[in-house]
């Protein structure tokens, strides 16, 4: 009988997984397995669980391929630009050595962009643009700000085990080896009506318990939607050097003495967060999360102006080329392409559906997401608004 886990604490949306998203090439196991599966001790999924749970390893580094399918139409961008992760298969290499040390370096043919950080100091640099940002932190440690949408197996899997609970089966799957390394294979199922999320399979390293390769599969089959994992991996500790930054010459640098995670964050990510919630202030009002587990949904005042249509006010071609940047550009110009008009007691607004997520903005400037259907979205949405 498939096991059932538990967890007490704070629901997290699985977020970074599901609600920013692209249109992708997913690579079979060759890509990380190695041919025969090891003869391992039996473990419970209980015991799987706690094993990534109690994992200590501080000090890594290595290879990752990321391969996503969305099912969103193509974004501008490419190489090695951090949108280029929401679509396609790609190479980040990762080292990480404490909470005060970590890089990641999203790699391309002839480009390559780094989000390094080394105690106070945080740099991002796009070698293609050449340009570089230079944030100085505020005292203590503070985990690196991934780009975006979740890059590594472990942050993949920290999202989809927050959602565990009493409606989720849990069980042990066999075992791998991936990246040379022995794993046990834990299947994470969703028991609850409405989830887009059909199952995930993670891959834990039986020695040291990290995520070593994580597979996210949708309600509605197909390839995978998330197929991140590591391709090689040592957990010793990475050379020094490896965290110091110097911006090449005649990079472009922004430097900003007062900065914190969340702007390197902003920087790092797909669109402009910053952006999206501009309207936190003037509503007063701050994110709220509806339901639990597989169907959490997190509403987000927005800035009511920010999905606005904007022609332009100019006819020349200059004009016309900046009306087609707004057009196109993050979230507002993927809700006008792909998004499609709603309305219910609640009002109306935008609904925007992916493979594993949806995403509804009201006119009346909020920001609904979940990994969650069409109509389980919509019924959360008429919910808050009786309850406002």
């Amino acid at each position: 009988m498939p096991a059932v886990v538990r967890t007490t604490g704070k629901v997290a949306l699985p977020l970074g997984i599901a609600a920013l998203a692209a249109g992708a090439i997913a690579y079979g196991p060759s890509a990380f397995a190695d041919d025969s599966d090891p003869q391992l001790p039996t473990l419970t999924a209980e015991e799987v669980v706690a094993k990534v749970a109690a994992s200590k390893t501080e000090t890594l580094s290595g290879s990752i391929r990321l391969a996503t399918d969305f099912g969103l139409p193509a974004l501008p961008g490419g190489g090695a630009d951090p949108d280029a992760l929401l679509s396609g298969t790609h190479t980040l290499r990762v080292a990480v050595d404490g909470p005060d040390r970590q890089r990641i370096a999203i790699q391309a043919d002839l480009a390559e962009y780094n989000i390094v950080h080394n105690g106070r100091d945080l740099w991002t640099y796009d070698s293609s643009a050449n340009e570089a940002t230079h944030t100085t932190l505020p005292e203590g440690p503070a985990e690196l700000p991934a780009p975006g949408l979740a890059t590594t197996p472990q942050d993949t899997a920290r999202h989809l085990l927050a959602a565990v609970g009493p409606n989720t089966r849990v069980t042990v799957a066999g075992t791998d080896r991936v990246a040379g390394r022995d794993a046990y294979e834990l299947r994470v199922a969703p028991g609850q009506a409405g989830s887009l999320i059909g199952g995930a399979t993670i891959a834990v390293d039986a020695e040291t318990g990290v995520p070593l390769r994580v597979v996210v599969d949708t309600a509605k089959g197909g390839k995978p939607a998330v197929d991140v994992g590591f391709t090689d991996v040592s957990f010793k500790k990475p050379p020094a050097d490896t965290f110091d930054f110097k911006p090449p010459s005649g990079t472009k640098v922004e430097e900003r003495n007062d900065g914190t995670f969340e702007d390197a964050r902003n920087d790092a990510g797909p669109f402009d967060l910053g952006k999206l919630t501009a309207g936190l202030g003037e509503s007063g009002r701050g994110p709220e999360t509806h339901g639990e587990g597989w169907t959490t949904v997190l509403e987000v005042p927005v800035d009511k102006g920010l999905f606005a249509a904007d022609p332009g006010s100019g006819t020349d071609d200059a004009d016309a080329a900046e009306a087609d940047k707004r057009e196109t550009d993050g979230i507002a110009g993927l809700l006008d392409k792909a998004g499609t008009r709603v309305t219910g007691p609640w009002g109306g607004g935008t609904l925007f559906t992916t493979r594993l997520a949806t995403v509804l903005v009201t006119d009346d400037g909020r920001l609904f997401v979940g990994a969650v259907d069409g109509d389980t979205l919509q019924r959360v949405v008429t919910e808050s608004a009786a309850g406002r």
